[in-house]
This record gives structure tokens, sequence and C-alpha cells, in this order.
């Protein structure tokens, strides 16, 4: 048997679709599997061992192409076709788009599968949408895995690290003390998402480490983040530890110092992650590792963390939660969730 999954985006949502691997290799164990996946969010299945073929899309590098000149259209156009052909040399079984958008259903029609299925409601396919548009991602997934005749309900999304080299000479001493030694605990903190709005502030975050410093003097803190924000952290570290000097000697700034297999590798070892809900969150409850997820403009209900060690951390006061705006003024669903973000973190940590 030949069983073909898309899903091309976003890393998030590439991390859900891990639950499908784990089903279809439970239930055909000697099945060849085919996924397809966008180049920048390949990390969370690449080293996934049931996975026996790749075919990748190239979504950001096609943009930067169309976008820096239109002549670049027919050349992009060749180069999708010449995936195209390459899907096609092979004949499936089933084929599953888990993503059920323009540029991922594309492959799903013209490939050649006997039965296909698709998230979503599409024309000519079979498709699973959910009644509720506050449904976990997970029940889309598994909707449509079910369409295909998969059990899935016991599988969860899972990670599986690539073996890389030792990169704890790039970590701050005090972080690799952390990592070896069983009696200090390791905390990593992820202000930045890919919505602004969605991101829970680095002084916030300062001020949840103070409240988790007075029964874990113990811990070590460190911000993960793209390299970007490196200087920008540094900047709000840097006025924090003029008030609070003893707590800023255990916070560390490791924006931009590990690639993003490196962080994986980090975020399994770390007692625990604190994090602005996106990707980091997700790798997190992928990984099993103590996770508290912060949101404000998106639903918990839809894109939460999962497992018996996450928690979510939302406003119980603000009445314009789950907006889903990428712009706003006002930003109240984060105020004051430092004592909440404390109480359910020190829960994980005992």
């Amino acid at each position: 048997m030949k069983i073909l999954i898309i899903k091309q985006t976003s890393l998030g949502d590439v991390i859900h679709s891990t639950l499908a691997i784990e089903a279809i290799r439970k239930q055909y164990p000697d099945a060849e599997l085919h996924f397809m996946v966008d180049r920048v969010c390949a990390l969370a299945v690449e080293s996934n061992p049931h996975i026996d073929k790749f075919f990748y899309f190239d979504k950001v590098s096609y943009g930067k192409r169309l976008k820096k000149s239109w002549l670049e259209f027919f050349p992009l156009c060749r180069e999708v076709g010449k995936i195209l052909r390459e899907l096609r040399q092979t004949k499936y079984d089933l084929a599953f788009d888990l993503q059920g958008i323009e540029r991922s259903i594309f492959f799903l029609y013209l490939c050649r599968a006997k039965r296909k299925f698709v998230k979503g409601n599409k024309p000519l396919l079979k498709g699973f949408k959910n009644a509720s548009k506050n449904d976990h991602a997970l029940t889309e997934i598994r909707g449509t895995l079910k369409l295909g005749g998969i059990e899935c309900e016991e599988f969860f999304p899972k990670i599986y690290l690539k073996k890389s080299a030792d990169f704890s000479n790039k970590l701050p001493a005090a972080i690799q003390q952390a990592l070896v030694q069983e009696d200090k605990k390791l905390i990593l903190l992820s202000p930045f998402t890919s919505w602004v709005t969605k991101d829970f502030p680095v002084e916030a975050y300062l001020r949840t480490v103070e409240l988790l410093r007075e029964t874990h003097a113990d811990a070590e803190f460190a911000f993960v983040a793209t390299p970007d924000k490196r200087d920008e952290i540094n900047t709000i570290i840097k006025k924090f530890s003029f008030i609070e000097p003893n707590t800023s000697k255990h916070v560390h700034n490791l924006a931009g110092l590990t690639n993003i297999q490196e962080l994986q590798v980090l975020i399994d070892q770390a007692n625990l992650v604190i994090a602005s809900e996106g990707a980091v969150g997700h790798i997190a409850s992928a990984l099993d590792t103590p996770v508290c997820v912060i949101f404000g403009p998106t639903q918990p209900t839809r894109v939460g963390p999962w497992g018996k060690n996450a928690y979510v951390i939302q406003s119980e006061t603000a009445s314009c939660l789950a907006c889903y705006k990428r712009k706003c003024d006002k930003w109240i669903c984060m105020d004051g969730l430092e004592p909440q973000i404390c109480e359910k973190s020190l829960e994980l940590l005992d």
C-alpha cells in the first residue's frame, strides 16, 4: 500500500499533522508513506522515521521570486510542474490533503490515487468540515483521516529529534549547568510570534520571572527568539536589571544563538516552556515538555496545547478574547496574566 499526505504550511499546522503519520503507520505498518511539505516547515517531519519519501514545495522562495519579477512566473510554473510529474509517477491507494487550500489541493486533484480525502469541502472530493469553527485543529485532521478508514483517536502529534553535534558551547555556562544538574531548572521563554497581537510583552515575562524566583531561586530563564529580536530583548533586560539586579543575572538571551533543530533539542531538555501562542508551544506539546501557552486574540479550543503537561493562560476579564485581530490599540487581553502564569507554572514544575 502507498499513501500520500499533503500538509505544506505552517510550522504549527505541520506539527499537528504528525498525528496522521503515527496513526497511519500503526494501522499500515508496511505501507509506503510519502509526505508533501513546504521547505520552511520540513524540520517538523524530516527526522520522522515513518516517512519514506518527501516532496518539497517552496512557498517563501516562490513568493520572493515573483515579488522581484513577474518574469519568474513561467520558470516557477515549470518547477511546480516538475514536482507534479514526480508525484504522478506513483499510484497511491490513499491520498490526504490535511490543509485544504488552493496550492495544496492542486496536488491532491492531480495526483494518481484511488481514494482522495481533503480537509474542508471541495468539489468532487470527499471532505471533512468541522461543525464548529472552535473545534481543535486536531479534530479536523482526525475527521479527514477517518474518512479514509484510519483509526486515529488515540494519537497525538509527535516530533522526532534529529541527531546533531553538541551545541552546548553556544549556551551560557549557567544554562549548561541547568541542563546537567538535577537540582537546577531551565525555563524557556518565547515572547514573539507571527502576529504582534499574540505577543505577550517581554516586560511581562520578566515580571513573571520575578514571581517564579520566589519559590525557584535556583532556576535559569532563557528567552528564545529569532536573531532579529536579540537587540530588543537585550535592551529590555538591561532596563530590568536596574530594578531587579539579582533576578536579571538568571535571565539569558538565546535569541539567534541556536538554529531551529537545536532549539527543538533545547525545548525537549527544558523543565518548562512559557510561550506566546505560536510554533514554540506546539513543539513543546509534541515533545511532551511542560508548557504554558498564553492566548489573547486566538482561540485555545482551536489551536491550544494538548496533553497533561500543558496549560492554557488566558484573561478572565477581557471581553474581546479570540477576536483574531492582527492590529489592536488596547491589548487588554494581555493585561495582568503574570500571577496566573506563575500559578500554572509552579504546578508543572512541582
